[in-house]
This record gives structure tokens, sequence and C-alpha cells, in this order.
């Protein structure tokens, strides 16, 4: 029982590390993006905070997802490969959250760049 437990704090860490470092990465070229082509700060803030709780939901939702049932007997690779696949989850999903997420930015740049201009 408290394998799991700690599998599944491994998983937490981890999974909430990678949404952290993804928020560190792109929030501020973000903003950057917004402000010089938006140049609104209401909808800087909304569009980042936007990024900031996606990736945030989506790793919690990877996490909580994961089930850590194994037996008290398991070996030590069957938690491995059980926050592995909580991972694998997570990594899908928040490429995915980001393809659109882009895709979404990018119309807006679009328009917004061709209406300034």
């Amino acid at each position: 029982m408290n394998e799991n437990i700690f599998a599944f704090a491994v998983l937490v860490i981890i999974a909430g590390g990678i949404a952290a470092i993804v928020i560190f990465l792109l929030r501020k070229n973000l903003m950057d993006l917004l402000d010089d082509v938006v140049k609104l700060q209401s909808c800087t803030i909304f569009y980042s905070r936007v990024l900031s709780i996606g990736v945030l939901f989506i790793a919690l939702s990877s996490i909580l997802s994961t089930q850590f049932d194994l037996k008290n007997d398991a070996a030590f690779m069957e938690y491995v490969w059980k926050v592995a696949s909580g991972l694998s989850s997570c990594f899908g999903l928040i490429c995915l959250f980001l393809a659109v997420y882009v895709v979404v930015i990018t119309i807006l740049v679009a328009v917004l760049r061709q209406r300034s201009e």
C-alpha cells in the first residue's frame, strides 16, 4: 500500500514539474507576442491564463486517471511502468492541447496583425 502512495506522489511531482516547465517556457514569449500584436493587456492576461490553466488541468487529469492498484508483492519495475503510463498520457494530452492552442493563437495573431497594418 505504501508503495502505491509513493509511486503516486512521484507521478504528481513529475507531472506537476512538467506542467510548470511548459508554462515557464511558453508564458513569457506568449505575453510578449500578444502585447506586440494585440496591444490589449486584458487579452494578454486572458490567453496566458488559459495556457496555464489548460496545462495544469491536463496534468491533473492525467495524474488522477492513473490508478495505482498494484499488489504488495509487485516488482519495482511495475511501479515504474505505472508512473510512465501516467506520464505518457500527460505528455500526449499536453501536446494535443498545445497544438490546438497554437492554432487558435495563430489565427488571432493573423487576424489582428492584418487589422493593425
